[in-house]
């Protein structure tokens, strides 16, 4: 038996849109291994809106239900010998955390990248335009791919 050429085509295209998806999970792990190792924190999150909440880790979890705004955050805004704990992932307090969000092609907000840390650590002018152009280079990947996203329900951008 063969398939017919409209079989094919639709395969075809079946195809190119797995690997696209594919690619994109590739992009947001290597953007998260970046972040680690550039920064020296212990993780790097990209959280996407509107994703299954049971495929994350912890440090995902953590990142989804941190308040998001418009531009860059970061927690605390200075660093102390003894800062508390703003939370607690698995075996490790959060001492420290960076959140920038994530924009689609139109700008709406379709996710964060987080920089999380056990310990509370200063974050320079340079660290806040290192995290941009890592942002920036996801969003990019984001811009490109087939793979959609939602806005957040929150995205007051619009």
């Amino acid at each position: 038996m063969t398939d017919s050429p409209s079989a094919n085509g639709s395969n075809a295209m079946l195809n190119a849109g797995e690997q696209q998806q594919e690619n994109f999970s590739d992009a947001v792990a290597r953007v998260e291994r970046l972040g680690k190792s550039l920064f020296g924190v212990t993780a790097c999150v990209v959280y996407l809106h509107g994703e299954e909440p049971g495929l994350h880790t912890p440090a995902h979890q953590y990142c989804a239900q941190l308040p998001l705004g418009k531009a860059l955050h970061v927690m605390p805004e200075k660093s102390a010998p003894f800062s508390p704990a703003l939370g607690k992932i698995d075996n490790f307090e959060v001492r420290f955390y960076a959140l920038h969000p994530l924009r689609n092609r139109t700008g709406n907000i379709v996710g964060r990248v987080a920089l999380i840390h056990e310990r509370s650590r200063a974050f320079t002018a340079g660290d806040a335009h290192w995290m941009t152009d890592l942002v920036a280079l996801l969003e990019r990947e984001l811009h490109f791919s087939a793979y959609e996203v939602a806005p957040s329900s929150t995205d007051s951008s619009q």
